[in-house]
């Protein structure tokens, strides 16, 4: 893929998107929009006062999904950039936000020129990056002193406030368990982070909010898993109805959260 590099001119960068996820996360945009949740009002609040973000800021979403960090920030800022590898992701984002500028790339092989951003935020997606490649060129298209926002939402339920926990996590565990680790998970990715002379050092707050979902929303959450998307038809199909036939008789559903966000710049160099 040409992306817009140096400013000596064009280079070629391949996008090593993990397989799982181009895969995965092709056919889910539509499950993705409808099931994933948002972010809480206090992580977007401190990504903006941290990162001094204005109306005159320039915001890559970076590995944007189908939106949900562009749909929190763009009113905010003067121009938000939407970086997503996912044709299906890219054109929700289109459909949904027309004020957002949306570009084909990858946090390996960002389209942006040296210095373009005065912020890079990641939702629920540096865990899929090659940090030694990531990091890199996320600090290349950074302003110097510009500021990176990393967030991760999970949920806090468990199965003494919802009873048929226990039994949906018989039905999906194991896939997830199968499917193998993300490229680097288990927080794997402070590590380049930690080797980087690039950026400051993290800081890392917390934040909680709820989702509230119909059955057939919390389904399509399940669906938008790339451990489920990537399943042979008939399993997924399988799965599908077993989530259906637990959750069908148990009205609104309602997730907890705990959103942790990574802040950091990049450095400023003399």
């Amino acid at each position: 893929m040409q992306v817009l590099g140096p400013s000596s001119g064009r280079y070629i960068l391949d996008m090593s998107v993990d397989p799982r996820a181009k895969s995965g996360f092709s056919r889910t945009a539509d499950a993705y929009a409808q099931g994933r949740p948002s972010y809480p009002q206090a992580a977007i609040e401190r990504i903006t006062s941290a990162l001094g973000l204005t109306d005159e800021s320039t915001v890559l979403d970076l590995a944007a999904g189908t939106g949900q960090l562009s749909t929190l920030l763009h009113t905010r800022v003067g121009r938000t950039i939407a970086v997503e590898p996912a044709p299906a992701m890219r054109a929700r984002i289109a459909a949904d936000l027309p004020g957002v500028d949306v570009m084909d790339g990858a946090a390996e092989a960002i389209p942006l020129h040296d210095g373009a951003a005065d912020a890079v935020v990641v939702g629920e997606a540096f865990h899929w990056f090659d940090p030694s490649a990531a990091i890199p060129e996320i600090a290349r298209v950074l302003r110097p002193g510009g500021g990176l926002a990393m967030l991760w939402n999970s949920p806090m339920w468990t199965i003494a406030t919802v009873p048929w926990l226990r039994d949906f996590q018989r039905i999906v565990a194991h896939h997830h368990a199968a499917a193998g680790d993300y490229p680097s998970g288990q927080g794997r990715w402070r590590e380049g982070f930690e080797r980087s002379d690039e950026f400051e050092e993290l800081v890392h707050t917390e934040s909680r909010h709820t989702q509230t979902l119909s059955p057939r929303d919390f389904l399509a959450q399940v669906a938008s898993w790339s451990w489920i998307a990537n399943l042979e038809e008939a399993a997924r199909q399988a799965v599908l109805s077993d989530v259906e036939a637990l959750i069908g008789a148990h009205g609104e559903i309602t997730i907890p959260y705990r959103t942790d966000l990574y802040l950091t710049r990049r450095v400023q160099v003399g």
